[in-house]
């Protein structure tokens, strides 16, 4: 999903702004989505047999999370469609700058939480 809107803002201008405004709902739908999941798995480290040694990953993970929905809440209030439209190339620079930020947090999180979750407590489902 991120690609393809990647590939939109390169690509198009303003013209696209119905589409991305379609994405931009979608993705964030599957962020809160995603977050939800994984602040559950967090919580069921809090009680695995890893707890003590992944208290300080899931301490930077936490801060790091609440930074970034922080920074997404502040785009999206600040990049409405009148201004997206009347600054494009500072919207398209704007998106893939935080998209950035989310694939390094992503990268972050493939190498220091995701370990830990191997052993961590599941719930049905």
């Amino acid at each position: 999903m991120m690609g393809e809107f990647a590939h939109i803002m390169r690509t198009r201008g303003p013209e696209a702004l119905p589409d991305i405004a379609r994405r931009r709902i979608a993705f964030s739908q599957l962020f809160r989505d995603h977050m939800g999941r994984e602040d559950a798995l967090v919580v069921a480290l809090r009680s695995g047999s890893t707890a003590a040694q992944a208290d300080s990953v899931m301490r930077d993970h936490s801060r790091a999370m609440v930074a970034l929905f922080l920074r997404y809440s502040d785009h999206i209030k600040d990049w409405t469609p009148a201004q997206i439209t009347q600054d494009w190339h500072g919207y398209r620079d704007a998106v893939l700058e935080l998209q950035q930020g989310l694939l390094d947090r992503m990268a972050w999180e493939e190498r220091h939480l995701h370990p830990l979750m191997v052993d961590a407590p599941r719930r049905a489902a």
